[in-house]
């Protein structure tokens, strides 16, 4: 199932799945991945034997390169692609490094408040207890490669990504992404890997203790490794033919 553009050479891939295995309706946001066939992050794709990801009210898309336990590196490394209009994650630090690469368009990576444009080819690592984020100020599609932490931020980012394509975060059949408390109990989950900067960590470690642990109690629900799963984004998402 894919879409082509021969004129603007677009391949239109990565768009969620209904329940019968369909592309979902364009009444029905639903945002699809505009993939360069000759580029290199579509080459890195076609590399990966595993499944195309993806957080639909994020337009963001993601395939996982590299795990720790295959011996190859001490980091997973996620292949990533936003959306002209993709959402920009919360400015957070780790206590370790953090690496991204550019290669296809051009990405945003903000340190410390600074915002540094990389265009493809560049490459940046984040210092650890550096404050960054990153976002797509273009009007295209960016691809990177990260290294990222642990194994435990892949884990939260295809918790989120997962949640939304089961209708956790939007209404009337669109997506979304997580609100204050999803993503308080999400945080909960990160703290010694990921810590969130926009409040200080004392306040962060109350709101754990009181407001997450009812938020818990209610049935919302921290990061699951059962989103890891290769079936499950064959399900959920429209896988490209390379």
């Amino acid at each position: 199932m894919r879409d082509s553009d021969p004129a603007r050479g677009v391949l239109r891939t990565g768009r969620p799945l209904d329940e019968h295995g369909d592309p979902v309706d364009d009444l029905v946001e639903g945002p699809a991945l505009e993939l360069d066939p000759d580029g290199p992050a579509t080459a890195l794709l076609r590399e990966s034997s595993r499944p195309l990801a993806s957080n639909p009210g994020a337009g963001t898309w993601g395939v996982l390169l590299e795990t720790p336990d295959e011996g190859r590196t001490d980091r997973p490394v996620l292949l990533q692609w936003l959306a002209p209009d993709a959402a920009e994650p919360p400015a957070h630090v780790h206590p370790t490094t953090e690496t991204f690469a550019v290669l296809d368009g051009e990405l945003t990576v903000v340190r410390d408040g600074e915002a540094d444009r990389l265009g493809a080819g560049a490459t940046v690592t984040v210092q650890p207890g550096v404050e960054h984020s990153f976002r797509n100020d273009t009007d295209a599609f960016v691809a990177f490669r990260a290294e990222l932490p642990s194994m435990l931020t892949v884990e939260s980012l295809y918790t989120v990504w997962g949640m939304d394509h089961e209708g956790a975060f939007g209404a009337d059949s669109e997506y979304g992404q997580p609100g204050p408390i999803q993503g308080l109990v999400l945080a909960a989950d990160l703290r010694g890997e990921t810590t969130m900067t926009a409040a200080p960590l004392p306040v962060q470690r109350l709101l754990w203790a009181t407001v997450g642990r009812l938020a818990r109690a209610v049935g919302y629900s921290g990061i699951d490794d059962r989103y890891l799963d290769d079936a499950f984004w064959e399900r959920h998402v429209e896988q490209p033919r390379l």
